[in-house]
């Protein structure tokens, strides 16, 4: 039987501003009429969680003691289940503490569930380095008999890597929007029909991207499996 959660934790931070635009995307995604109709939520945002990919890369320090110290703070302050707005940190969840009692939502599982839904089989990934490298969209996109379609190493370089720069860095907005939407016309050539927004920072500088191909939020997924939890059947 499963046991309806009573208070949603994020373990944020990763980086702050991705943070952020979840709980509005939340908020957005949730069918309340009233204040008291929102989901409880208390959140974990601390920028100082050592960069996921330069630890998956063999650059950087790994950030699992920062990731699980605020874990422990979430399942003190009573969270139930957890969400982490971060698509390459889900590549550290075997050395995360987690218990049976505490429930999880998969972002990956959640945002290709929603690509399925829309793609004829043929989809683009937008990722960090080190959400590439470690396959996970990969993997979860064979299980949905989807062809997962990387950009070449110039484009993840110049384009992709450099937008989340920009936008992590609050930089210049138009440049990212620019940078993206060059992305995502190259994957259209390429027979793609949808593009997966798979880090955090990319839904942020997707507006243009999205006249060309639809683009899959992952933080919008991970809110709306979030709020699925909190009331099964909507």
């Amino acid at each position: 039987m499963t046991i309806q959660p009573s208070l949603l934790g994020v373990l944020g931070g990763m980086g702050p501003m991705a943070t952020a635009y979840f709980f509005e995307q939340l908020i957005a995604a949730t069918p309340a009429t009233m204040d008291q109709e929102h989901i409880p939520v208390v959140i974990w945002s601390d920028g100082r969680v050592p960069d996921r990919t330069d630890a998956l890369l063999g650059r950087g320090p790994s950030p699992v003691p920062a990731m699980n110290e605020g874990w422990h703070a979430l399942r003190n302050a009573g969270a139930d289940l957890i969400a982490i707005p971060c698509n390459t940190a889900h590549a550290f969840l075997a050395d995360l503490d987690l218990t049976p009692r505490h429930g999880f939502v998969d972002m990956i599982a959640a945002t290709i569930e929603a690509a399925a839904a829309l793609s004829s089989g043929r989809v683009g990934l937008f990722a960090t380095r080190g959400t590439r490298l470690t396959g996970l969209y990969d993997r979860a996109a064979q299980e949905h008999g989807l062809d997962l379609v990387h950009v070449d190493e110039d484009d993840q370089e110049n384009l992709i890597d450099e937008a989340i720069r920009i936008v992590k860095g609050g930089a210049d907005p138009d440049l990212a929007e620019r940078l993206i939407e060059e992305a995502t016309r190259t994957l259209a050539a390429s027979g793609c029909d949808v593009v997966l927004a798979a880090c955090t920072e990319i839904p942020l500088a997707s507006r243009r991207a999205a006249q060309v191909l639809p683009v899959v939020d992952s933080v919008a997924c991970l809110a709306d499996a979030c709020v699925k939890a909190f009331a099964p059947g909507r």
